[in-house]
């Protein structure tokens, strides 16, 4: 009889073991629970003296002020708001970044496929359609993309409105891709404007215009004409303290004025 039991009791293993792994887990739960609990409350009091410690070790003479002697608003500027911070320029002029300009692009102005202009609201960089574009495309070749990052580096920091502008000959296009030449001229511009913001220079100083034909600046009658007609301008404006509001560079509804273009017919 004895040797029976024993066999059922092999048979049969008690069902009640997991209560001990059960157990176990529900005490590591308990733990985790009160270790959650413990490190999500914090002493405002010794938060505050820590925080004023730090600031009168790294500011010595300054302190936080009292919470009821400090302003509404975090920054100074209309209803809180910062003022515009411009960026800091290492040229103190335009005539020194026209300077610096032509220094850096000597062997393409010897070429004659660049050109730095300095004009009564800023200065111009044209660019001639052989440095950026294969005729009727407006994807920047290989041999743009150095001369590109030489612009960048100039226009990253300085404290003007950059337009990039399109211009084409007279010649009518009509492609699967262009139905026009203001489709060309712009998408030329873009490609320049949107390289340029890949590569540092600040997208809220950026204005993209494609003028297609409308502004020549050599005859459309000859090769050569027509040749300098197709370019992209990168016009830098001045902007007057007059300019740069609350808002950014211009106040809301005040008409932006376009630097004054020759036409050649």
């Amino acid at each position: 009889m004895r040797r029976r039991s024993e066999a059922a009791d092999e048979q049969h293993p008690s069902t009640e073991r997991y209560i001990i792994t059960y157990a176990d887990l529900i005490t590591l739960l308990l733990g985790l629970f009160v270790i959650l609990y413990a490190a999500s409350q914090v002493d405002l009091g010794k938060y505050r003296e820590v925080a004023q410690a730090m600031v009168r070790y790294f500011n010595p003479g300054t302190a936080p002020l009292p919470t009821d002697q400090r302003g509404e608003h975090v920054l100074p500027g209309e209803q809180g708001l910062p003022q515009p911070i411009l960026p800091r320029s290492p040229y103190h002029t335009m005539d020194e970044w026209v300077q610096e300009t032509e220094r850096l692009f000597k062997p393409y102005v010897d070429r004659g496929l660049l050109t730095v202009e300095r004009t009564a609201e800023g200065a111009v960089v044209r660019l001639s359609e052989a440095v950026l574009f294969e005729s009727g495309k407006a994807d920047l070749q290989p041999q743009a993309l150095p001369v590109l990052d030489t612009l960048a580096q100039l226009l990253r920091n300085v404290p003007y409105l950059i337009s990039v502008d399109g211009h084409t000959d007279s010649i009518p296009i009509r492609t699967l891709r262009y139905e026009s030449n203001w489709h060309l001229s712009t998408a030329r511009a873009l490609s320049v404007a949107y390289y340029l913001m890949q590569h540092g220079v600040p997208e809220s100083q950026i204005a993209v215009r494609g003028f297609g034909p409308q502004r020549p600046i050599a005859p459309n009658s000859t090769p050569e004409g027509r040749a300098r007609n197709r370019r992209v301008e990168i016009v830098l404006t001045e902007l007057s303290n007059g300019n740069r509001g609350q808002h950014g560079y211009w106040k809301p509804g005040q008409p932006v004025v376009l630097p004054r273009q020759s036409s050649v017919q």
